[in-house]
């Protein structure tokens, strides 16, 4: 089961490719299951805004707050659960 799967009635997952022009964006949803989620242009801009250098980051945002921490190369499912939990 996905990350997605699992927790997207409790929590909203978007996608920010920062690396990939608009039209590598279809293969790349494709190839990795990564459809049941919206994805957003302007990675670039994203990245900067939260300082992610690099590819599997991950940045938890809280929706009621505006408050953000940035996390990487982690259990995901297991991040997002402590999330849900606190």
């Amino acid at each position: 089961m996905s990350v997605q799967q699992q927790f997207g009635s409790q929590v909203r997952f978007v996608g920010v490719p920062g690396l990939a022009g608009s039209s590598d964006f279809g293969p790349f949803i494709s190839r990795h299951g990564a459809s049941g989620f919206a994805h957003i242009e302007n990675g670039d801009d994203v990245w900067r805004r939260f300082g992610v250098t690099m590819q599997r980051t991950y940045v938890f945002i809280d929706g009621e707050t505006g408050t953000w921490r940035r996390t990487g190369y982690g259990n995901l499912a297991g991040e997002v659960q402590t999330l849900i939990n606190s």
